[in-house]
């Protein structure tokens, strides 16, 4: 799979006031589109935030936003909700080869942390998403918590005289 990330972020180069001109026609490309771009033409950066959730599933899972191994037509949100079911089994979505990687580490629990903002992110209704601002930091704060679990403690070593 390789990756193209592009118009993410229209909605910030958009003027979000009442008077700002509306679209007409599809934003976004399926898969990617937050729930309540099917009955709206405006975009918004909640709608970001969910698209951004969307590239995390699939990096973490290492499927496709709308992949063929899904059942009844269902996009990557959809799978990982089902198919976790309220369950803390990431190993049931996430990729087998990042899971043999992180198993046993303490990167177990990055993947699990980075998992649930994924899907956060991905909320269907948009007043549930995290602002971007708070995502950035709660990134940031998984990747140092797991730095400093994973760095071993000095000692002093005292000699006695």
């Amino acid at each position: 799979m390789v990756p193209h990330i592009a118009d993410f972020g229209i909605a910030k180069l958009m003027d979000q006031s009442s008077s700002a001109p509306q679209t007409t026609g599809v934003i976004g490309t399926f898969g990617y589109m937050a729930p309540e771009l099917a009955f709206s033409t405006r975009s918004s950066i909640e709608s970001d935030v969910y698209s951004y959730g969307v590239i995390l599933l699939e990096l973490l899972t290492k499927k496709q936003a709308v992949d063929p191994s899904f059942p009844d037509n269902m996009d990557i949100v959809g799978w990982v909700t089902a198919t976790l079911n309220g369950t803390d089994q990431i190993e049931l979505v996430c990729d087998s080869t990042l899971m043999e990687e992180v198993y046993g580490t303490v990167e177990i629990e990055e993947v699990s942390k980075v998992l649930s903002l994924a899907l956060r992110c991905a909320a269907k209704e948009a007043s549930r998403r995290p602002p971007m601002a708070d995502v950035v930091k709660e990134l940031t704060d998984v990747r140092k918590s797991a730095g400093k679990l994973s760095k071993p403690e000095k000692t002093a070593s005292r000699s006695s005289s």
